[in-house]
């Protein structure tokens, strides 16, 4: 009678358990993975000639600018849910740009330059596949190459991708406040002598408008200018690669750091984590969280531990 009561008991708590494994990890799969249209990693060109023809960032969600060949940056778009019938000028990928895109399991549409072979990234190098992409005759030079990220999306399909991802991110599920009224107005940033960037906050629309070399930002087709909700400054390593005659760098995304985070007019101090190249890149607050970002877009800028910031 005892044996049977106890093997009883024993059941209904096995049962419970795997009953609660089973519940956390439906929370964490609902929490953690989205399923959504596979999203676009698009590179775009960042020079003064470049800037000139830049269009289509206006809907991108993140826009990550990192160094590359002194004295110039270059930009990758983001785009998960938005599109944009013309996103250039599309330029050469880096070894870095292809390890962040992985993180977002994109389409990676770029025209040549290094990449690193990741599964993660569906590669649709412009110099492999002339269609989506169209170069505009009345651009000379080689600043004139601009795809559609619909038209991108349908290529991919026709090549034979899945068209929809399960993605876990944290930027998807951690975009969720409305925090407004800070008192930090504007931040700058010196990537060196012949180029800077600032973000000033406007309190009526709760964004930054981004300048470049003081001088607002427009969209080069619609006139608009460029606002964002989040900007991010994370600090990497930056290096020059000795050997290489083009001047390319050797930065290494992968570790952890410090990382200034801005939204509201509020200033946060935070930690970021990639732990791998399989991890997404995190952001943590000063307990130990991951940190809640504003609705909206998000800039980040990777920078070497020596560039300049201000904040007023």
């Amino acid at each position: 009678m005892f044996k049977e009561i106890f093997f009883k008991k024993t059941l209904i708590v096995l049962i419970l358990t795997i009953l609660m494994v089973m519940i956390c990890f439906y929370i964490n799969f609902n929490v953690y993975a989205v399923t959504i249209p596979r999203p676009l990693a698009v590179m775009v060109g960042n020079s003064p000639v470049e800037r000139t023809h830049q269009t289509g960032l206006l809907t991108a969600d993140v826009v990550y600018e990192i160094n590359v060949e002194f004295p110039f940056t270059r930009l990758m778009a983001i785009f998960l849910n938005n599109d944009s019938d013309t996103i250039g000028p599309i330029r050469s990928s880096r070894y870095y740009f292809s390890r962040l895109a992985a993180e977002w399991t994109p389409i990676f549409a770029h025209c040549g330059g290094q990449i690193l072979k990741d599964d993660r990234n569906i590669n649709l190098d412009q110099m492999r596949y002339a269609s989506p992409y169209w170069r505009d005759k009345e651009i000379g030079g080689w600043t004139n190459l601009f795809a559609n990220t619909q038209k991108i999306r349908e290529k991919s399909e026709k090549l034979g991708f899945q068209n929809k991802i399960d993605l876990g991110n944290n930027f998807l599920n951690f975009r969720a406040i409305n925090l407004s009224g800070g008192d930090t107005a504007k931040i700058s940033i010196k990537y060196n002598q012949k180029y800077s960037v600032s973000y000033e906050y406007d309190v009526k629309s709760n964004t930054y408008f981004r300048y470049v070399n003081s001088k607002l930002q427009k969209d080069s087709r619609t006139l608009k200018p460029l606002s964002v909700s989040n900007v991010i400054i994370q600090y990497i390593s930056v290096n020059k690669i000795s050997s290489d005659k083009e001047g390319r760098l050797e930065i290494d995304v992968i570790g952890e750091g410090v990382a200034r985070v801005f939204y509201g007019g509020s200033y946060f101090l935070t930690k970021w984590i990639k732990k791998s190249k399989e991890h997404p890149t995190l952001y943590y607050d000063n307990q130990g969280n991951l940190l809640e970002l504003n609705k909206g877009k998000i800039w980040i800028e990777l920078v070497s531990k020596e560039t300049q910031i201000w904040m007023k």
